[in-house]
Protein backbone atom coordinates (compact mmCIF):
# COMPACT_ATOMS: atom_id res chain seq x y z
CA UNK A 1 0.00 0.00 0.00
CA UNK A 2 0.92 3.41 -0.75
CA UNK A 3 2.26 6.00 2.08
CA UNK A 4 0.33 8.87 2.60
CA UNK A 5 3.34 11.01 1.53
CA UNK A 6 3.08 8.80 -1.66
CA UNK A 7 0.29 9.29 -2.29
CA UNK A 8 -0.17 13.26 -1.31
CA UNK A 9 2.50 13.41 -4.21
CA UNK A 10 0.25 11.57 -6.51
CA UNK A 11 -2.93 14.20 -6.06
CA UNK A 12 -0.58 17.18 -6.67
CA UNK A 13 1.20 15.62 -9.80
CA UNK A 14 -2.47 14.82 -10.95
CA UNK A 15 -3.39 18.34 -10.41
CA UNK A 16 -0.36 20.07 -11.76
CA UNK A 17 -0.39 17.60 -14.93
CA UNK A 18 -3.74 18.83 -15.88
CA UNK A 19 -3.73 22.44 -15.08
CA UNK A 20 -0.12 22.05 -17.29
CA UNK A 21 -2.07 20.10 -20.11
CA UNK A 22 -4.82 22.87 -20.31
CA UNK A 23 -2.59 25.55 -20.14
CA UNK A 24 -0.27 24.23 -22.65
CA UNK A 25 -3.14 24.73 -25.74
CA UNK A 26 -4.58 28.13 -24.61
CA UNK A 27 -2.11 30.72 -25.89
CA UNK A 28 -3.24 28.72 -29.23
CA UNK A 29 -6.90 29.00 -29.24
CA UNK A 30 -6.57 32.93 -27.87
CA UNK A 31 -4.00 33.40 -31.58
CA UNK A 32 -6.81 31.26 -33.05
CA UNK A 33 -9.26 34.05 -31.68
CA UNK A 34 -7.26 36.64 -32.17
CA UNK A 35 -7.34 35.55 -35.65
CA UNK A 36 -11.20 35.17 -36.08
CA UNK A 37 -10.85 38.67 -34.80
CA UNK A 38 -8.67 40.56 -37.40
CA UNK A 39 -10.38 39.05 -40.41
CA UNK A 40 -13.97 39.42 -39.24
CA UNK A 41 -12.64 43.01 -39.03
CA UNK A 42 -10.78 43.36 -42.07
CA UNK A 43 -13.19 45.29 -44.21
CA UNK A 44 -14.82 47.49 -41.18
CA UNK A 45 -16.47 50.65 -42.86
CA UNK A 46 -14.55 53.67 -41.89
CA UNK A 47 -14.10 57.58 -42.57
CA UNK A 48 -11.20 59.59 -43.95
CA UNK A 49 -9.46 59.56 -40.87
CA UNK A 50 -9.13 55.85 -40.49
CA UNK A 51 -12.43 55.54 -37.58
CA UNK A 52 -14.69 52.92 -37.41
CA UNK A 53 -18.38 54.23 -38.85
CA UNK A 54 -21.96 52.89 -37.90
CA UNK A 55 -23.11 50.89 -40.53
CA UNK A 56 -25.42 48.42 -40.96
CA UNK A 57 -22.44 46.59 -42.38
CA UNK A 58 -20.01 46.93 -39.55
CA UNK A 59 -23.33 46.20 -37.19
CA UNK A 60 -23.35 42.45 -38.93
CA UNK A 61 -19.84 42.26 -38.22
CA UNK A 62 -20.32 42.73 -34.44
CA UNK A 63 -23.45 39.87 -34.83
CA UNK A 64 -20.72 37.82 -36.21
CA UNK A 65 -18.02 37.50 -33.44
CA UNK A 66 -20.09 35.75 -31.14
CA UNK A 67 -20.58 32.88 -33.19
CA UNK A 68 -16.90 32.52 -34.47
CA UNK A 69 -15.38 33.01 -31.61
CA UNK A 70 -17.45 30.07 -30.25
CA UNK A 71 -16.76 27.85 -33.35
CA UNK A 72 -13.01 28.41 -33.46
CA UNK A 73 -12.62 27.63 -28.87
CA UNK A 74 -15.50 24.51 -28.16
CA UNK A 75 -13.98 22.09 -31.39
CA UNK A 76 -13.53 18.56 -30.57
CA UNK A 77 -10.33 19.04 -28.50
CA UNK A 78 -12.05 21.53 -25.83
CA UNK A 79 -14.24 18.85 -25.60
CA UNK A 80 -11.90 15.93 -24.92
CA UNK A 81 -9.14 18.27 -22.77
CA UNK A 82 -12.83 18.71 -20.60
CA UNK A 83 -13.75 15.19 -20.58
CA UNK A 84 -10.09 14.27 -19.42
CA UNK A 85 -10.81 17.24 -16.70
CA UNK A 86 -13.86 15.06 -15.66
CA UNK A 87 -11.96 12.40 -15.14
CA UNK A 88 -9.51 13.92 -13.03
CA UNK A 89 -12.36 13.86 -10.37
CA UNK A 90 -12.81 10.10 -10.17
CA UNK A 91 -9.37 9.44 -9.82
CA UNK A 92 -8.80 12.39 -7.22
CA UNK A 93 -11.42 10.28 -5.54
CA UNK A 94 -9.55 6.99 -5.14
CA UNK A 95 -6.85 9.04 -4.15
CA UNK A 96 -8.50 10.73 -1.08
CA UNK A 97 -10.10 6.98 0.06
CA UNK A 98 -6.42 5.34 -0.54
CA UNK A 99 -5.25 8.19 1.91
CA UNK A 100 -8.38 8.18 4.38
CA UNK A 101 -7.21 4.24 4.67
CA UNK A 102 -4.13 4.97 5.02
CA UNK A 103 -4.72 6.95 7.72
CA UNK A 104 -6.89 5.28 9.55
CA UNK A 105 -7.69 2.10 8.27
CA UNK A 106 -10.78 0.96 6.81
CA UNK A 107 -14.00 3.27 6.88
CA UNK A 108 -17.18 3.70 5.28
CA UNK A 109 -16.73 6.57 2.52
CA UNK A 110 -20.28 8.49 3.33
CA UNK A 111 -23.34 8.51 0.53
CA UNK A 112 -22.71 12.17 -0.01
CA UNK A 113 -19.28 11.86 -1.35
CA UNK A 114 -20.84 10.73 -4.56
CA UNK A 115 -23.42 13.80 -4.90
CA UNK A 116 -20.62 16.14 -4.39
CA UNK A 117 -18.22 14.53 -6.71
CA UNK A 118 -21.47 15.27 -9.14
CA UNK A 119 -21.90 18.79 -7.96
CA UNK A 120 -17.99 19.57 -8.27
CA UNK A 121 -18.16 18.15 -12.16
CA UNK A 122 -21.19 19.77 -13.26
CA UNK A 123 -19.46 23.16 -11.80
CA UNK A 124 -16.45 22.96 -13.75
CA UNK A 125 -18.50 22.08 -16.85
CA UNK A 126 -20.68 25.27 -16.13
CA UNK A 127 -17.96 27.21 -15.75
CA UNK A 128 -16.10 26.15 -19.10
CA UNK A 129 -18.82 26.20 -20.92
CA UNK A 130 -19.86 28.51 -23.93
CA UNK A 131 -22.18 30.76 -21.39
CA UNK A 132 -18.76 31.43 -18.57
CA UNK A 133 -16.57 31.74 -21.70
CA UNK A 134 -19.03 34.05 -23.22
CA UNK A 135 -19.31 36.36 -20.26
CA UNK A 136 -15.56 36.10 -19.28
CA UNK A 137 -13.92 36.15 -22.67
CA UNK A 138 -16.48 36.27 -25.87
CA UNK A 139 -18.40 39.30 -24.82
CA UNK A 140 -16.18 41.55 -23.59
CA UNK A 141 -14.67 41.41 -27.04
CA UNK A 142 -17.78 41.71 -29.03
CA UNK A 143 -18.26 44.87 -26.23
CA UNK A 144 -14.36 46.74 -26.89
CA UNK A 145 -15.89 46.51 -30.52
CA UNK A 146 -19.44 48.33 -30.06
CA UNK A 147 -17.65 50.49 -28.01
CA UNK A 148 -15.32 52.02 -30.86
CA UNK A 149 -18.38 51.52 -33.61
CA UNK A 150 -20.87 53.73 -31.68
CA UNK A 151 -18.11 56.21 -30.15
CA UNK A 152 -15.81 56.54 -33.70
CA UNK A 153 -12.47 54.54 -32.54
CA UNK A 154 -10.09 53.98 -35.15
CA UNK A 155 -9.45 50.18 -36.02
CA UNK A 156 -5.79 50.63 -34.87
CA UNK A 157 -7.14 51.07 -31.76
CA UNK A 158 -9.34 48.05 -31.33
CA UNK A 159 -6.96 45.94 -32.46
CA UNK A 160 -4.70 46.99 -29.66
CA UNK A 161 -7.26 47.11 -27.20
CA UNK A 162 -8.16 43.32 -28.27
CA UNK A 163 -4.68 42.34 -28.76
CA UNK A 164 -3.89 43.39 -25.06
CA UNK A 165 -7.60 41.56 -24.13
CA UNK A 166 -6.99 38.33 -25.77
CA UNK A 167 -3.30 37.25 -26.07
CA UNK A 168 -0.30 37.08 -23.59
CA UNK A 169 1.63 40.05 -23.01
CA UNK A 170 4.21 41.56 -21.21
CA UNK A 171 1.34 42.31 -19.00
CA UNK A 172 0.07 39.39 -18.30
CA UNK A 173 -1.65 36.26 -19.86
CA UNK A 174 -4.44 36.71 -22.17
CA UNK A 175 -7.69 36.73 -20.50
CA UNK A 176 -9.38 33.07 -21.86
CA UNK A 177 -5.60 31.45 -20.30
CA UNK A 178 -6.19 33.78 -17.12
CA UNK A 179 -10.07 32.33 -16.61
CA UNK A 180 -9.87 28.97 -17.55
CA UNK A 181 -6.79 28.13 -15.44
CA UNK A 182 -7.95 29.70 -12.78
CA UNK A 183 -11.09 27.32 -13.02
CA UNK A 184 -9.15 24.09 -13.62
CA UNK A 185 -6.88 24.61 -10.88
CA UNK A 186 -9.58 26.00 -8.02
CA UNK A 187 -12.15 23.38 -9.61
CA UNK A 188 -9.59 19.78 -8.88
CA UNK A 189 -8.13 21.76 -5.99
CA UNK A 190 -11.48 22.67 -3.75
CA UNK A 191 -12.64 19.50 -4.81
CA UNK A 192 -10.29 17.76 -3.54
CA UNK A 193 -10.48 20.10 -0.31
CA UNK A 194 -13.53 19.40 0.08
CA UNK A 195 -13.77 15.48 -0.09
CA UNK A 196 -10.93 15.92 2.46
CA UNK A 197 -12.67 18.18 4.94
CA UNK A 198 -15.86 15.85 4.48
CA UNK A 199 -14.25 12.64 5.32
CA UNK A 200 -12.28 14.60 7.78
CA UNK A 201 -15.72 15.65 9.62
CA UNK A 202 -17.23 12.27 9.87
CA UNK A 203 -13.85 10.49 11.03
CA UNK A 204 -13.68 13.19 13.58
CA UNK A 205 -10.31 13.82 12.80
CA UNK A 206 -8.83 16.95 14.82
CA UNK A 207 -5.31 17.52 13.38
CA UNK A 208 -4.10 18.59 9.63
CA UNK A 209 -0.68 19.17 8.29
CA UNK A 210 -0.37 21.38 5.43
CA UNK A 211 1.42 20.35 2.17
CA UNK A 212 2.23 21.24 -1.25
CA UNK A 213 5.09 22.64 -2.87
CA UNK A 214 6.34 26.32 -2.64
CA UNK A 215 6.42 28.32 -6.39
CA UNK A 216 7.47 31.97 -6.54
CA UNK A 217 4.05 32.90 -6.65
CA UNK A 218 3.04 31.31 -3.63
CA UNK A 219 1.16 33.48 -1.23
CA UNK A 220 3.18 34.52 2.20
CA UNK A 221 0.21 32.48 3.69
CA UNK A 222 1.14 29.55 2.48
CA UNK A 223 4.48 30.23 2.32
CA UNK A 224 4.53 30.56 5.91
CA UNK A 225 2.63 27.27 6.75
CA UNK A 226 4.82 25.42 4.90
CA UNK A 227 8.16 26.63 5.93
CA UNK A 228 6.20 26.31 9.17
CA UNK A 229 5.95 22.31 8.60
CA UNK A 230 9.56 21.98 7.58
CA UNK A 231 10.62 23.58 10.73
CA UNK A 232 8.50 21.64 12.91
CA UNK A 233 7.46 24.98 14.82
CA UNK A 234 4.13 24.28 12.93
CA UNK A 235 4.35 20.82 12.01
CA UNK A 236 1.04 19.69 12.48
CA UNK A 237 -2.57 22.05 13.17
CA UNK A 238 -4.96 21.53 15.57
CA UNK A 239 -8.53 22.62 14.01
CA UNK A 240 -8.48 25.27 17.37
CA UNK A 241 -5.49 26.97 15.54
CA UNK A 242 -7.33 27.64 12.43
CA UNK A 243 -8.66 30.47 13.75
CA UNK A 244 -5.11 32.01 13.86
CA UNK A 245 -4.66 31.15 10.88
CA UNK A 246 -7.56 32.57 9.14
CA UNK A 247 -6.06 36.02 11.24
CA UNK A 248 -2.48 35.72 9.63
CA UNK A 249 -0.72 33.99 12.64
CA UNK A 250 1.87 31.33 12.17
CA UNK A 251 4.07 30.36 14.77
CA UNK A 252 3.44 33.42 16.47
CA UNK A 253 4.27 35.86 13.58
CA UNK A 254 1.88 37.95 11.46
CA UNK A 255 1.82 37.47 7.55
CA UNK A 256 1.00 40.42 5.59
CA UNK A 257 -2.41 41.20 5.82
CA UNK A 258 -4.92 42.94 2.80
CA UNK A 259 -6.68 45.95 4.49
CA UNK A 260 -10.15 45.52 2.32
CA UNK A 261 -10.56 41.82 4.05
CA UNK A 262 -8.65 41.79 7.23
CA UNK A 263 -7.11 38.18 5.89
CA UNK A 264 -3.97 37.67 4.84
CA UNK A 265 -3.10 38.44 0.98
CA UNK A 266 -4.60 36.78 -1.19
CA UNK A 267 -7.01 34.64 0.58
CA UNK A 268 -10.59 34.60 -0.80
CA UNK A 269 -13.12 37.33 0.85
CA UNK A 270 -14.95 35.46 3.44
CA UNK A 271 -12.66 33.00 4.05
CA UNK A 272 -12.58 31.74 8.14
CA UNK A 273 -11.78 28.87 9.80
CA UNK A 274 -14.47 26.93 9.19
CA UNK A 275 -14.03 27.06 4.88
CA UNK A 276 -10.27 27.56 5.04
CA UNK A 277 -10.06 23.86 4.71
CA UNK A 278 -11.40 24.48 1.35
CA UNK A 279 -9.84 27.79 0.27
CA UNK A 280 -7.12 27.43 1.64
CA UNK A 281 -4.18 30.31 0.61
CA UNK A 282 -6.84 31.39 -2.23
CA UNK A 283 -7.51 31.70 -6.27
CA UNK A 284 -4.95 29.30 -7.93
CA UNK A 285 -3.75 27.89 -4.20
CA UNK A 286 -2.34 24.58 -4.76
CA UNK A 287 -1.79 23.77 -1.56
CA UNK A 288 -3.76 21.24 0.61
CA UNK A 289 -4.77 20.58 4.39
CA UNK A 290 -4.62 16.92 5.05
CA UNK A 291 -6.42 15.37 7.82
CA UNK A 292 -3.69 13.11 9.85
CA UNK A 293 -4.38 10.80 12.82
CA UNK A 294 -3.95 11.78 16.26
CA UNK A 295 -1.54 8.64 16.92
CA UNK A 296 1.41 10.42 14.82
CA UNK A 297 1.08 13.63 16.49
CA UNK A 298 3.51 13.84 19.59
CA UNK A 299 2.11 13.40 22.91
CA UNK A 300 3.10 16.84 24.28
CA UNK A 301 1.82 18.13 21.20
CA UNK A 302 -1.89 16.10 21.60
CA UNK A 303 -1.88 16.98 25.82
CA UNK A 304 -0.89 20.85 24.75
CA UNK A 305 -4.54 20.69 22.88
CA UNK A 306 -6.34 18.05 24.57
CA UNK A 307 -9.30 20.73 25.80
CA UNK A 308 -9.79 22.88 22.71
Amino acid sequence: MATQAQIIEKITELIEMRVSQWNERMPQLQRQSYDVVLNLTADLDTDADGKIKPTAKNIRTISRIKDELNRVIFDKKYQDDLDLLLEDYNELTKLQNQYFTATVGKFKVPSVMEQIQDLAKQSVVDQLGQDAIGVNFVDPVRDILVKNVTTGGSRAEFIEQVREFMLDTDAGEGKLAKYTKQIVTDSLNQYSANYNAVLTDDLGLVWYKYDGSLQDTSRPICDALIKAKRSKCMEYIHRSQLDDIVNGYVCGERVPIYEKTGLPQGMIPGTNAANFRINRGGYNCNHQLYAVSAAVVPKELRDEFANK
